[in-house]
């Protein structure tokens, strides 16, 4: 008799064990990932020393980042000020925000920049758009007196 119910209590519990594995399975399947859209982020980064009043200069390491769809427009700008608090010590600013392509025609020519808008509500940014890769920071948002000289260019180093 000890030997029958051993048997049964066995019988049962591998019974019990097959419905749960069936039971996890089922749940496995009802907790798969949903497919959400997926939106990939094309980077380019500029970077160059510009010219700076106080010190040797500032480099600019510029990413701009935009949504294959054109949607979401984002960038981040590191500047940093060479030999700001003596020799060798430097100091680097960080901003981020959105950004956007503005046009404007100019002497019948157009002309293209980027406008960088500081989260933080400081005043917007302006880069030329000279060709492909190079942009030039301008400081006025009209385009009307842009600035001629390459020693405010940045260059595109990298393309994600």
């Amino acid at each position: 008799m000890k030997k029958l119910m051993m048997l049964v209590a066995v019988v049962a519990a591998f019974a019990s064990c097959q419905s749960n594995k069936k039971n996890v399975e089922t749940m496995d399947d009802s907790m798969a990932p949903v497919a959400s859209p997926f939106v990939e982020v094309d980077e380019e980064i500029f970077t160059g020393t510009l010219p700076a009043a106080d010190g040797p200069g500032v480099d600019y390491v510029l990413t701009l980042g935009a949504a294959t769809d054109g949607t979401d427009t984002i960038y981040t700008l590191d500047m940093t000020y060479l030999d700001a608090n003596g020799p060798g010590k430097h100091q680097t600013f960080k901003t981020h925000g959105k950004q956007q392509k503005v046009q404007k025609v100019v002497k019948n020519q157009p002309k293209k920049a980027v406008k960088l808008t500081p989260s933080t509500g400081d005043q917007p940014m302006y880069f030329l758009i000279v060709n492909d890769t190079t942009l030039r920071l301008i400081n006025d948002s009209t385009l009307e007196e842009t600035i001629e000289q390459s020693v405010y260019d940045i260059t595109k180093v990298k393309n994600k």
